[in-house]
């Protein structure tokens, strides 16, 4: 009994170890980790996101193009800092840096546009 006992808090205390080594951001709350794969359709449906709120609150009327880089945070939400090409009205195309926060409940996703820079 008393060796099934050690054995048992010796795994416990392992898989403690391996998870703080695989997982640092869960361990020291909520780190900015960089975004491995910007091209994923639900990043690009954020960066997308960030400039349809933008648009209606400044008429800018830029249109999104692609995100091209970024962070994400997690704390309870998830929160981005974008890197998001957007072309403007006069056919250029300019990189917005943009945070948004994006909100799950009831199984659908909120995004809530936090910054947006520099101006259109």
């Amino acid at each position: 009994m008393r060796t099934t006992s050690f054995l048992l808090l010796l795994l416990l205390a392992g898989a403690a170890i391996l998870y703080l080594a695989v997982s640092p951001s869960a361990a020291l709350g909520g780190e900015w980790q960089p975004i491995p794969n910007v091209v994923d359709a639900h990043v690009q449906g954020i960066g997308k996101c960030a400039v349809d709120e933008q648009n209606k609150v400044t008429n800018c009327g830029l249109r999104f193009a692609k995100v091209v880089s970024g962070k994400v945070q997690n704390t309870g939400s998830t929160t981005y800092l974008l890197d998001v090409d957007a072309l403007r009205l006069d056919g250029s195309d300019k990189i917005y840096q943009v945070e948004v926060v994006e909100q799950n409940s009831s199984g659908s996703s909120t995004c809530k546009l936090v910054s947006f820079g520099p101006n259109c």
